[in-house]
């Protein structure tokens, strides 16, 4: 098991055994994030409520994710079409990772998207759709972060949309010049966030109690 594995099996425990208690921190507990990884499904873990995002257990390539969310209903009511992963435009970035080609992959359109805890386009297709259902459009967060080819004109496009409630993590001080983003302590030799070190709860660098109760 890798370092960064078993910081994740570890801050699991936390996580979710301290859910119930950190639950009674919200004023509310029907809201929705649009996540370009697995964070919002942590999230949800971390006060025990129903996932309510179909943004759950995969993550974007982040220019897609960035289309995703600049066109979010009309990419919603698309069809998925499933693709042999090693025909994905980012083959080149992800063939290295052992996991690459054990999960569905899949496109909305002009994006893809990487179902990497799913083992079956059924489980794929009936999580999303019923899961679309639950999205609350009236309390919605999009989170985003310098993961997956990241570059600095992706933080800027996010920046730029019209989004009332968003928040991007990155370990790049450049970065804290825009005002959604919020920058995380990790060590010296991350390029870019690692999954371990996104925040939940009240985290020294940003009260995720806080920014769920202010949407």
């Amino acid at each position: 098991m890798t370092y960064e594995g078993l910081r994740l099996k570890i801050l699991a425990i936390r996580r979710i055994g301290l859910a119930n208690l950190r639950k009674r921190k919200l004023n509310k507990s029907n809201f929705t994030i649009i996540s370009n990884n697995c964070w919002g499904g942590e999230v949800y873990e971390s006060y025990n409520l129903i996932k309510q995002s179909p943004t759950i257990g995969l993550f974007f390539m982040a220019s897609d994710y960035i289309k995703f969310i600049s066109n979010i209903h009309s990419y919603l009511e698309s069809d998925m079409v499933f693709i042999d992963p090693m025909t994905s435009k980012y083959l080149d970035l992800l063939k290295n990772d052992k996991f690459y080609g054990t999960y569905p992959v899949a496109k909305l359109n002009d994006i893809e998207i990487f179902f990497m805890h799913y083992t079956s386009k059924e489980q794929v297709i009936k999580k999303w759709n019923r899961r679309i259902k639950r999205i609350n459009w009236d309390h919605i967060l999009y989170k985003f972060n310098d993961q997956n080819g990241c570059t600095e004109e992706d933080i800027q496009n996010f920046e730029m949309l019209p989004l009332k409630h968003k928040i991007c993590f990155t370990v790049n001080e450049d970065y804290e010049k825009y005002s959604s983003v919020i920058k995380i302590h990790s060590p010296k030799r991350h390029n870019f966030i690692h999954a371990s070190y996104e925040p939940f709860g009240n985290n020294k660098a940003v009260d995720i109690n806080k920014l769920i109760n202010d949407l």
